[in-house]
C-alpha cells in the first residue's frame, strides 16, 4: 500500500468537494440511474460515493492508498484498502455488483494492468450492469503538456478508441464513449479575440450618388457644371475611388471575420475537454 496519491492530492491543495467537482462528477451518477449497488474504483476520499448516497445508491469503494482510504472511511464509507485490480480477481468474487465506476484510475496502469482490469469487471458486474470510466483527455493541449504529468503516479494515456476496444475484448458491450462536457473549461480567454465587425457595404448609397452626378452630366445648364466644365473625372473618382475602396474595405472586414473563425475553432479544437469517458454494458 502507499500514501503517495493522497499526499500529493494534499500538497497540490485539490478541492474535491467544490461545485465544479460535482457537476464534472454528477454527469455520471445519473448514468447508473437506480443501479444498486455500485462498486467505485480507486474511489479516492469518497466524492464520488456521496454523490451516489445522494442519488440513494448504495456503493462500495475500493483504494490502494491508505491515506485516501481512511479518508472515505472516517466519512462513513464502505471502503476495502486494497488494489483494485486483485480486489476484482479476489475469490470468492466480490459483488455482484449493479455498476462499476473508475475515474482517473486506467491512467495509472499499463496496458496489461488495464486487460487484467476490466476482465474482473466483466466478472463481478452482473449480466445487463454497467461499467463507467473516465480518464484524462490526451486530445487536449492543457492536458496531453502539462497538466497529465504533474501526478507523479500516472503511466500513460488511453483514448476513446483504444478504451472501446479493450473493452470489447473483456466482453462488454460500448455503448458511448465521448468528452464529458461538465469538464470542458476551453481556451484561455486571453487566447479568444473579440469577433470583427462586417460592415454593410455601400453600393446602394454609391449608385444613388453615381446616379445624381450621370443626371448632372446629361444636364449641365441645370446644376453647377457648365459646357467648360467636364464632369466626366468626377464620376470616375466616384466610381474608382470610392466604390472599389468600399468594396475591398468589405472583403478585408469579411477575410478578417473568417480568419477570427479559423483562429476561434482552432482554439476549441486544442482545448478540448479536458476529460473523456466511456460506458459499456455487460
Amino acid at each position: 500500500m502507499t500514501r503517495l496519491e493522497s499526499e500529493y492530492y494534499a500538497h497540490m491543495d485539490f478541492d474535491p468537494h467544490g461545485q465544479h467537482a460535482r457537476e464534472v462528477q454528477g454527469f455520471y451518477v445519473e448514468m447508473f440511474g437506480d443501479m444498486n449497488p455500485v462498486l467505485d474504483l480507486g474511489c479516492g476520499r469518497g466524492e464520488f460515493m456521496a454523490l451516489l448516497e445522494e442519488a440513494s445508491i448504495k456503493a462500495r469503494g475500493v483504494d490502494a492508498d491508505e491515506g485516501m482510504a481512511e479518508r472515505a472511511r472516517a466519512r462513513g464509507f464502505d471502503v476495502a484498502l486494497a488494489d483494485a485490480v486483485e480486489y476484482l480477481h479476489a475469490n470468492p468474487a466480490p459483488g455482484p455488483f449493479q455498476g462499476v465506476f473508475c475515474a482517473h484510475v486506467v491512467e495509472h496502469l499499463t496496458p496489461d494492468q488495464v486487460v487484467r482490469l476490466l476482465a474482473g469487471v466483466r466478472r463481478v458486474l452482473e449480466p445487463g450492469g454497467k461499467f463507467i470510466a473516465a480518464t484524462p483527455n490526451p486530445a487536449c493541449y492543457a492536458v496531453l503538456t502539462h497538466d497529465f504529468w504533474r501526478d507523479p503516479t500516472h503511466v500513460r494515456f488511453y483514448d476513446g478508441p483504444l478504451l472501446e476496444f479493450f473493452c470489447r475484448q473483456a466482453g462488454l458491450e460500448v455503448e458511448e464513449v465521448g468528452p464529458n462536457p461538465h469538464n470542458h473549461p476551453g481556451p484561455p480567454p486571453q487566447f479568444l479575440a473579440r469577433e470583427p465587425t462586417v460592415h454593410p457595404g455601400l453600393q446602394d448609397a454609391l449608385d444613388a450618388v453615381l446616379a445624381k452626378v450621370a443626371l448632372a452630366m446629361q444636364h449641365p445648364g441645370r446644376g453647377r457644371w457648365t459646357e467648360s466644365h467636364d464632369a466626366s473625372w468626377v464620376y470616375q473618382l466616384v466610381h474608382v475611388a470610392i466604390k472599389v475602396l468600399s468594396e475591398r474595405l468589405q472583403e478585408t472586414e469579411e477575410a478578417l471575420a473568417a480568419l477570427h473563425r479559423a483562429h476561434s475553432h482552432l482554439a476549441w479544437g486544442i482545448y478540448e475537454s479536458n476529460e473523456i469517458f466511456i460506458r459499456a454494458r455487460a
